[in-house]
C-alpha cells in the first residue's frame, strides 16, 4: 500500500509539474500595440520571453527576461491562446501577469487591466477588468496579479495602465477554468486603438468617482451657518483626512515676511456650513494696494497614481467669489507680491463673508528693503518648448508666466532648429517656433540649441565604432555653426548668448559624441560655448575619468543634484567654471513636494555653488491636456494647465519661483554667516519643513 502510495505521489507530482510547465503553452504574444522600449530589460527576444515560463525574482526591470516601457501608457499585448480549441467553444478562466514593486526606482504593479475577447464578427468585448491598488502589494517584491476573465476566445487583447512612469512584466500564464460566455450587455469596440481609448475613459471615469466618494467622505458635519478657516502649509501635502484636526485652529495672525522684491504665499483651509455654502463665499483683503495681491483657489486633481492632489491654483473672480460645499474643505491661495508693497510693516485684514457669516483675519507684511541687486541670480532653466501644445496655445501669456517665474535660460527643440539634418537646407519661417524662441531669449536671456542627437542616431556618422569626424562630416558640422551664428548674431544674440546642446543626458559614448563636436567646433571658434547634462542613471555609468576627458571641451555642466551628491560630486565642486543642477520628480509629477522637489533645488544650487538650476519641465504633457493625469501616453509633467486665455499656474510652480527668490536672500550674505543660520544638523534640505525654512529666512532677513 505505501509503495502505491509512493507512486501515485510520484505520478500526481509529475502531472502537477507537467501542468504548471504548460501554462507557458497556453498563451503566445502575437503583438504589442507599442514595442518596449526600457533599455535595461528590451531586447530581440520580448515577444517570446512574456511566455516562455521562466520566471524573474525581484528586482525585475534590471533583467533581460523581463518586459519593460518608459513613459509609456497604456500598453496593450495582444495574444494568442491555444488552449480553448476552437472558437466556438470559448472558455472562462483566470489571466496572470507576473510584475513586481520598488517604490525605491518609482516602480509600482500596473494600476489597471483590462481583456478583451475577439468574438465571431471581429469586435473586441470587455471580458475582464483588474484594479490593482498598489497598497495590497508588498515594496521590493514581485507579484503575480490575477484577472478573471469571463470568456477567452482564440484572440485577447489586454489593455494595461502604468502605475507612475514605468511598466514592467516578465510572464502572462493562462488558466482556463470551464466554459465561458460573452457579457449579455457587451462593451464592443472595432479594434486595439478604441479598446485603448475606451479602457483609458473607464479608468479616468473610475479615479474621477473614487475621488468624489473620497472627498464625500472626508466632508464634517458641521452647523449650517457656520465658516471655519485655518492656516494651511502651502508646500505641504493637503490631506482631507486632517481637517478635523486643523478646522478649530483659526489663526490669530496671518504673518508675512520677505524682502521687497519676492513674492510670498499664504493659504488657508476653510470649512463652511449648508446656509453659508448656498449663498457662496467671497474673499477680499484690506489694507493692501489691490495690485500687491492675487487671490486663488487650490483645485484638486487626479495624479497618474489614481490619487487626488491639491495642485492648480484658478484665480478667483474679480469679486473674490468660489462655491464650496457645506463640510468640505476648500483651499484658498493668496500671492503677496512685495516689491509692490516696499519696505516697511503693511497692515491688512482678509474677510471671508457668505451667508451672512462673516470671519475677519488680522494679517501683518514685513517687508525689509533689501532688493538683491548686487545678487547674481540663477541661471534658470526649464525645457519649456514653444510646440509644447496645449500649453503653448496661447505662446505670449505662457512666455510671459515664465519669465514672471525666474525662467532666464530658454531651450529651442531639435523640431524647430533649422539646418539641423546637415544637408545645406536652411529655411525660417517668418511663423517659425523658432523665431519667436529667439526673440525670446533676446528679451529675457540665454538660448541652448538642444541639437538632439545621440550615439546611435545622429548626422555626422559618429557611433561606438567611428569616433572621430571625417573631413566630410566636419565640414558641414561647421557650415551649419557658422550659418547659426550669423543668422543669431544678426538677430542681436552674443555668441555669450547661446550654446549648443548636442546630447540629452549622455551616456559614456554620449560625452564622446559631445566631445567630438566641441572639438571641431572650438578648433573654429573657441567662443562658441557647449552644454551638456548628466543624469545618475546612464549605463554603464559614467566615470570621473570620463568627465575629465571632455572637460574641456564642455563650458555649461548641468548634473541631476543626485550626481552631485554621489561619486561624481568631488568633479563638480573643484570645477572652475560654472556649473548648474537639475532635478526631477518621480512620477507622478503632480504628487510631488512643492517644497522638497522644486522649492529647495534652488537651496541646492545655493549649497554646492552651483550657478544653474533647472527641472523638466514647464509645459510637458505628451500632447494631451494638463488637467488629465492618464489622457497621454504617461502622467503630465508640466507644471502649468491650459486655459482658453493662456495658463493657470500650480502649488509647484509657485514653490519654484519661491525657491529662485531664497537664493537671491541667501547669496545676499556671507556664506559663513548664512551657514550658522541653518539649524544644528539639518544641513540636508530633504528633511525641511516649511517651519524650518522660514526660521532660516527670518534668521537671514534680520541679519541684512
Amino acid at each position: 500500500m505505501k509503495r502505491m502510495l509512493r507512486h501515485i505521489a510520484v505520478i500526481m507530482i509529475i502531472v502537477l509539474g507537467l501542468a504548471e510547465t504548460s501554462y507557458a503553452d497556453r498563451v503566445a504574444v502575437v503583438a504589442f500595440s507599442q514595442p518596449p522600449n526600457y533599455a535595461l530589460c528590451t531586447d530581440p527576444g520580448d515577444v517570446q520571453q512574456l511566455t516562455d515560463g521562466k520566471i524573474t525574482t525581484f528586482p525585475i526591470w534590471t533583467k533581460k527576461e523581463t518586459v519593460g516601457w518608459a513613459a509609456t501608457t497604456p500598453i496593450a499585448i495582444e495574444l494568442r491562446v491555444t488552449s480553448t480549441g476552437a472558437a466556438q467553444r470559448p472558455q472562462s478562466g483566470t489571466l496572470r501577469l507576473h510584475s513586481a514593486k520598488g517604490l525605491g526606482a518609482g516602480v509600482d504593479v500596473p494600476r489597471h487591466v483590462d481583456v478583451y475577447a475577439r468574438s465571431n464578427d471581429g469586435t473586441l468585448s470587455l471580458v475582464g477588468s483588474l484594479a490593482a491598488y498598489s497598497g495590497e502589494w508588498s515594496d521590493k517584491r514581485d507579484h503575480w496579479l490575477a484577472v478573471d476573465v469571463q470568456v477567452a476566445t482564440e484572440a485577447l487583447v489586454v489593455v494595461l495602465h502604468a502605475s507612475g512612469d514605468y511598466l514592467f512584466l516578465d510572464e502572462i500564464e493562462w488558466r482556463p477554468s470551464g466554459m465561458g460566455r460573452f457579457p449579455t450587455i457587451p462593451s464592443s469596440v472595432a479594434n486595439v486603438r478604441t479598446a485603448l481609448e475606451e479602457s483609458t475613459r473607464r479608468v479616468s471615469r473610475a479615479l474621477e468617482r473614487a475621488a468624489a466618494v473620497e472627498a464625500e467622505g472626508a466632508a464634517l458635519s458641521v452647523p449650517t451657518n457656520s465658516l471655519h478657516v485655518w492656516s494651511q502649509d502651502p508646500w505641504k501635502d493637503i490631506d482631507l483626512a486632517d481637517v478635523r484636526q486643523q478646522i478649530n485652529n483659526r489663526p490669530s495672525l496671518v504673518e508675512v515676511r520677505g524682502y521687497a522684491d519676492e513674492h510670498e504665499s499664504i493659504c488657508l483651509g476653510i470649512v463652511v456650513g449648508k446656509e453659508v455654502a448656498s449663498n457662496g463665499l467671497r474673499v477680499s483683503v484690506d489694507g493692501l494696494p489691490s495690485q500687491s495681491v492675487t487671490l486663488y483657489e487650490v483645485r484638486p486633481v487626479i495624479a497618474g497614481n489614481g490619487k487626488r492632489v491639491y495642485d492648480p491654483l484658478v484665480p478667483l473672480d474679480g469679486r473674490g467669489t468660489f462655491s464650496a460645499r457645506p463640510g468640505s474643505p476648500v483651499y484658498l491661495w493668496m500671492d503677496i507680491n512685495l516689491a509692490v508693497l516696499g519696505a516697511g510693516n503693511h497692515r491688512f485684514e482678509i474677510r471671508l463673508d457668505g451667508g451672512g457669516q462673516v470671519n475677519t483675519l488680522p494679517g501683518v507684511a514685513n517687508v525689509s528693503a533689501y532688493t538683491g541687486s548686487s545678487v547674481k541670480r540663477l541661471r534658470a532653466v526649464n525645457w519649456a518648448y514653444l510646440s509644447d501644445m496645449p500649453v503653448f496655445r496661447n505662446r505670449t501669456v505662457a512666455t510671459q508666466d515664465l519669465v514672471r517665474h525666474g525662467i532666464n535660460t530658454f531651450v529651442a527643440h531639435p523640431g524647430e532648429i533649422p539646418g539641423l539634418a546637415l544637408d545645406g537646407s536652411w529655411m525660417i519661417k517668418p511663423d517659425l517656433s523658432f523665431v519667436t524662441t529667439v526673440e525670446m531669449v533676446k528679451q529675457h536671456g540665454m538660448l541652448l540649441l538642444y541639437l538632439g542627437w545621440s550615439e546611435a542616431k545622429n548626422p555626422l556618422g559618429l557611433s561606438s565604432s567611428v569616433r572621430t569626424l571625417d573631413s566630410a562630416s566636419k565640414e558641414r558640422l561647421l557650415r551649419w555653426v557658422k550659418q547659426m551664428s550669423t543668422y543669431l548674431s544678426e538677430r542681436g544674440l552674443s555668441v555669450d548668448q547661446w550654446a549648443l546642446y548636442p546630447v540629452d543626458e549622455p551616456s559614456r559614448q554620449g560625452l564622446q559624441l559631445v566631445k567630438a563636436v566641441a572639438q571641431a567646433i572650438k578648433e573654429w571658434n573657441p567662443a562658441v560655448k557647449v552644454y551638456t547634462d548628466l543624469n545618475v542613471y546612464a549605463t554603464p555609468p559614467i566615470e570621473m575619468s570620463d568627465l575629465r576627458d571632455v572637460q574641456s571641451f564642455v563650458d555649461y555642466w548641468q548634473p541631476n543634484v543626485l550626481v552631485v551628491r554621489g561619486r561624481l560630486g568631488e568633479f563638480f565642486k573643484t570645477l572652475q567654471k560654472d556649473w548648474w543642477i537639475y532635478g526631477n520628480p518621480k512620477a507622478p509629477a503632480k504628487q510631488a513636494s512643492p517644497l522638497r522637489d522644486y522649492r529647495m533645488l534652488a537651496w541646492w544650487a545655493w549649497y554646492y555653488d552651483a550657478k544653474g538650476v533647472g527641472f523638466w519641465s514647464y509645459s510637458d504633457t505628451g500632447g494631451s491636456s494638463a488637467w488629465d493625469d492618464i489622457d497621454g501616453r504617461r502622467p503630465d509633467w508640466a507644471v502649468v494647465y491650459e486655459t482658453p486665455e493662456g495658463v493657470v499656474s500650480s502649488r509647484r510652480w509657485e514653490a519654484f519661483r519661491e525657491g529662485l527668490e531664497d537664493y537671491v536672500l541667501l547669496s545676499g550674505m556671507n556664506r559663513t554667516e548664512a551657514q550658522r543660520s541653518m539649524p544644528s544638523g539639518k544641513q540636508n534640505f530633504d528633511l525641511w519643513d516649511l517651519h524650518t525654512v522660514e526660521g532660516v529666512r527670518r534668521a537671514l532677513l534680520d541679519a541684512l
